[in-house]
């Protein structure tokens, strides 16, 4: 598969869906928006299982259960748990993605500044348990539609780190070889950042978040320089 096709959208079942208009209406709350509340509770419900006890230890029931959903509605939703988690974890990384944005967009235009805010949103985000299992460990190895979902975030993610050392004005490499070398540095400092953030989280956070990002930015400054 070409890098083109692995990095080409985010937009699959996989993401949130676009609400379908219209449908029947219960107390004033349209059919597509209780189609979305009860995904958005399996999801939440779906956060804790997995990071709780793991997604190969997860059942149907299990999650309908904490999100006091009955079983047809899992079904109406995601077609088998592995769906759900697909689900759940592109839930997780978007929601990271677009908080390292932000922080990198109102962060002072240098390379020290977007580095410290970027990270610091990584590992203010890596303080919730759950979602932080969920995205740095129950998605790997699953199966490899499952992988293709994990690897399309990895190639953003990687864009991400490698635009925080562009200026506005830099343009960005050229040739086939130039622009293999800055993906393959990119997907080598998301693994970087991936393995310190797993380690925090095993060991129960026990550095400081100062602690990491100093030591993490040292990392991502020496190979963007």
């Amino acid at each position: 598969m070409s890098n083109s096709e692995m990095e080409q959208g985010l937009e699959s079942k996989d993401v949130a869906p676009m609400a379908r208009e219209g449908g029947r209406r219960y107390g004033g709350v349209a059919q597509a928006q209780r189609e979305q509340a009860r995904r958005a509770a399996l999801i939440d419900a779906a956060t804790e299982v997995f990071g709780t006890h793991g997604f190969r230890r997860a059942t149907v029931r299990s999650v309908c259960g904490l999100a006091k959903l009955n079983d047809r509605y899992f079904y109406a939703a995601f077609d088998n748990m592995e769906h759900l988690l697909r689900a759940t974890y592109a839930h997780h990384a978007q929601t990271l993605l677009e908080r390292l944005q932000a922080a990198i967009a109102d962060s002072a235009p240098t390379l020290d500044a977007r580095l410290d805010a970027g990270l610091n949103a990584f590992f203010t985000f890596l303080r919730q348990p759950h979602a932080a299992r969920v995205l740095l460990l129950e998605v790997m190895g699953v199966s490899p539609e499952t992988d293709l979902t994990y690897q399309r975030y990895i190639f953003e993610f990687a864009k991400l780190i490698l635009a925080m050392a562009n200026s506005m004005d830099e343009p960005p490499p050229t040739g086939d070889d130039a622009q293999a070398q800055a993906r393959i540095v990119g997907l080598a400092l998301v693994g970087a950042m991936t393995n310190a953030g797993t380690a925090w989280v095993l060991m129960g956070y026990q550095d400081t978040q100062a602690c990491m990002v100093a030591s993490c930015r040292r990392v991502l400054r020496g190979a963007l320089i």
